[in-house]
């Protein structure tokens, strides 16, 4: 007679292990969904990164699709409403941070031109200050430091 055919299969290693790996990746696709969410409810900045480090997985999975999707739909919907500065617990529009960063931009140019006029004054400065104590200066000047040097004896030549 023909064996019951209401016995299940038994699983394959394999079979088992694909199974580990389908609920390992949908528990980490759920902590980085949740994770947004939780950002979203608390007006903490999305990031990627941030998403990533909030869920504790791996960077790359926050860019897998379906969930980079979801991440970039949470970003711009909190660029459209502004989110709360961890600093100092204000509210900060993404075009605010925009106008700080092009302001900050624009100091730096500013002080960068700023430094290359006052080493230029520096040098034109040093410059006539050489001019002034001429060679014959100089040379006395050299000739006293090296007095010490010598042992007190600028001619050394003599015996």
């Amino acid at each position: 007679m023909p064996a019951e055919t209401s016995e299940k299969p038994s699983r394959t290693p394999a079979d088992i292990l694909k199974a580990a790996r389908q609920r390992d990746s949908a528990d980490k696709r759920g902590r980085v969904l949740k994770a947004v969410q939780d950002m979203l409810r608390d007006n903490r900045r999305i990031t990627f990164a941030a998403v990533a480090r909030e869920a504790g997985v791996s960077s790359w999975l926050v860019y897998a699709p379906g969930l980079r999707e979801r991440i970039d739909q949470a970003r711009a919907r909190q660029a459209a409403q502004g989110h709360q500065d961890q600093r100092s617990g204000r509210k900060v529009s993404t075009a605010s941070e925009q106008t700080d960063l092009l302001l900050a931009r624009q100091e730096i140019k500013q002080l960068r031109t700023e430094n290359g006029q006052l080493r230029q004054q520096a040098r034109i400065h040093l410059g006539q200050q050489v001019e002034q104590l001429g060679n014959h200066d100089l040379v006395n000047r050299i000739s006293e430091r090296s007095l010490p040097l010598s042992g007190g004896h600028a001619d050394t030549g003599s015996a």
